[in-house]
């Protein structure tokens, strides 16, 4: 039987149509966080148990000035998105793909911001 969500198909003929909804299959983690509360860095995204996160795109975007902001797997420090915040206030890459080992999390993190700089991300992934 096939995973949750995927469906076999068969093609027949030559005037076949294929309705490929990728979105049904992928998950949302979104979020903001206040650098006055919260201290670097931070799980935004934890894996059910036995499983991969395999990310298909990221935003991150901050209020400050300085410093650095960027979200990776915690285990390997694998970078999936960083912004350097003298020069960008965000990043959107919208088409990659990183993935991390069984049961590692994703995390924010931040260095040499402004004090009480917010933090906002979404990451597009599916469970592998």
């Amino acid at each position: 039987m096939p995973e949750s969500g995927i469906r076999p198909v068969w093609i027949t003929g030559q005037d076949s149509e294929v309705d490929v909804d990728t979105m049904a299959t992928e998950s949302s983690a979104v979020g903001e966080i206040d650098t006055s509360s919260a201290t670097s860095p931070v799980v935004v995204l934890t894996p059910s148990s036995g499983k991969a996160i395999d990310t298909r795109s990221v935003y991150l975007a901050t209020d400050s000035t300085g410093g650095e902001v960027w979200a990776e797997f915690k285990n390997s420090e694998k970078l999936i998105g960083k912004i350097y915040c003298s020069r960008f206030t965000m990043v959107a890459l919208g088409e990659i793909r990183v993935t991390g080992a069984a049961d590692e999390p994703i995390q924010v993190v931040w260095s040499g911001t402004d004090s009480g700089a917010k933090v906002f991300y979404a990451i597009r992934y599916k469970e592998v």
